[in-house]
């Protein structure tokens, strides 16, 4: 019981610790009812169920109702004299067999044989239920970062749209100094230039929009544009990875308890077994009138005994331990694979809050410096040129903000499904 309220509870504190706002909330939810892998894995986990009822029938009596016709000719007979000048014929059994009867097998003792399907069978439902925790979490951090994304480039739109308007409002003033002869037409030939290659990355941010949606749609199948506009996944990072929690990690522990069943299974097949056998019915073939049914029964035990199989039990014993091995280090490769990753993601959330702090102070340098250069510009003390240089460092910080934002909430995502955490409510 304690290894089982462990994971829940390591599960449980995690899921208190990040959250979703409502609207990522509702997309999350629907991509369960809507990814065709979850369903897919879902009735996986239906059959893997199905198939416990199936090992434990084992332990229930088999019950038949057999009817048989044979006609037999010849059949043995003899004669034998009844008197002096007579003899009678004597058949054996009749041309015509009839047998009606209901049989019953009952396995006694197979030495922990069904015990052992039936353990495999429900590691093999657990191992399946994860598979299907794994995969939702995988959809729900798939989801985050398509939504997230898609803030992202709508953002980077909107500063497009700024930076846009900024040189729209510039050629008006470089259209007046050349009515006034105080700048040339190359300057208005250069904004023309720079306004050309805003709408061109805007296209660009546009066009990644677009494929995000179409995947969102994939994903959920549904066609909204987010209405959040902030980077709001929350999630508390822990200092070390704890895979108790984690789907994969859980469902690479049901394969070895599985591996093992099997194993246990395979060697068991080396013992014998005992089991009961009965059956009643009517058949005719009795002396002295050999046509007419009569009711008969049996009962009995068989013990079988294996002797000599060729090599195959020996070798599916070989088998099974190395399906055993492989599955035990399957799981050791999934957990170095699992905490690698996990610090790979919390340097990764390490290093973007560290630079989005100091990409908003050049947001702030860049936006001073700009202002500056345009009051320089307009008095004639600045170039064009300065200005544009002013221009692009802020475009460039606060892209550079913006995305080391949309990059942090990617690493947290990753750091909590790699915890195995649930942010979502269903």
């Amino acid at each position: 019981m304690k290894k089982i309220l462990t994971p829940l509870f390591v599960a449980f504190a995690f899921a208190a610790q990040a959250q979703v706002n409502p609207e990522l909330n509702k997309w999350i939810v629907q991509s369960f009812s809507y990814y065709p892998k979850i369903q897919e894995l879902a009735a996986t986990a239906e059959i893997s169920e199905a198939r416990i009822s199936i090992a434990q029938s084992n332990y229930m009596p088999n019950v038949n109702g057999t009817a048989t016709y044979n006609y037999v000719d010849p059949v043995s007979q003899t004669q034998f004299p009844v008197s002096a000048t007579e003899t009678k014929t004597l058949l054996f059994q009749p041309h015509n067999n009839y047998n009606v009867n209901i049989g019953l097998s009952q396995m006694i003792w197979d030495f922990g044989k069904t015990k052992a399907q039936v353990e495999k069978a429900k590691a093999d439902l657990q191992s399946s239920k994860q598979n299907v925790e794994a995969a939702r979490l995988q959809v729900a951090a798939q989801v985050t970062n398509i939504y997230y994304s898609m803030i992202y480039l709508k953002k980077s739109i909107q500063l497009q749209d700024t930076v846009i308007a900024f040189y729209e409002r510039n050629k008006k003033i470089i259209e007046g100094k050349i009515r006034q002869g105080d700048a040339l037409q190359v300057d208005l030939i250069n904004v023309d230039n720079s306004i050309d290659q805003e709408k061109n990355r805007k296209i660009e941010f546009q066009r990644q929009y677009e494929r995000q949606a179409a995947l969102m749609t994939y994903t959920t199948g549904l066609s909204e544009e987010p209405a959040g506009t902030e980077f709001d996944f929350k999630f508390a990072t822990a200092e070390e990875l704890n895979s108790a929690s984690n789907p994969d990690v859980l469902a690479a522990e049901q394969r070895v308890e599985a591996a093992k069943a099997d194993a246990r299974y395979v060697q068991n097949n080396r013992l014998p077994s005992l089991s009961f056998q009965a059956s009643t019915g009517f058949r005719n073939g009795y002396q002295p009138d050999i046509d007419e049914m009569r009711f008969n029964y049996l009962a009995g035990v068989t013990l079988n005994v294996p002797i000599f199989q060729g090599s195959r039990l020996r070798q599916n014993v070989v088998v099974a331990k190395k399906s055993l091995a492989l599955s035990e280090i399957s799981k050791t490769n999934l957990t170095n694979t699992l905490q690698k990753d996990w610090q790979s993601a919390k340097a990764d959330l390490t290093a973007y809050e560290q630079q989005e702090q100091n990409a908003a102070t050049q947001v702030n340098a860049s936006r001073e410096a700009l202002r500056l250069t345009q009051v320089r510009y307009e008095r004639g003390v600045a170039t064009y040129i300065d200005l544009v240089f002013a221009s692009a460092n802020l475009q460039r910080a606060m892209l550079t903000q913006l995305q080391y934002k949309y990059q942090g909430t990617l690493a947290s995502t990753e750091l909590a499904r790699l915890q195995g955490a649930k942010f979502w409510q269903e």
